[in-house]
């Protein structure tokens, strides 16, 4: 599984794959969560909270998608900056 980062987000709803110019891109992340491929952390969803513009809009609706940080979210973020 990968993990978005809040770069991942906001650089693509800014650029290149903006919501009204990309759809297919921000299906392709819904599809991807339902496979279980990819996710985000809640601290990342708080970020994009921040903000208030049409991605915390979008965000709102896939709760599930970002998940909480508990011990092995934090091994795992660990091993990976290793």
């Amino acid at each position: 599984m990968y993990a978005l980062d809040t770069n991942v987000f906001i650089t693509s709803k800014n650029t290149h794959y903006g919501f009204d110019f990309a759809p297919g891109f921000w299906d392709w992340i819904d599809k991807a969560h339902t496979d279980g491929a990819i996710c985000s952390l809640d601290k990342i969803k708080d970020e994009l909270d921040a903000v208030q513009d049409d991605l915390t809009t979008w965000a709102a609706a896939r709760v599930p998608l970002f998940l909480p940080m508990d011990q092995s979210t934090v091994a795992s973020i660990t091993q990976l900056a290793m």
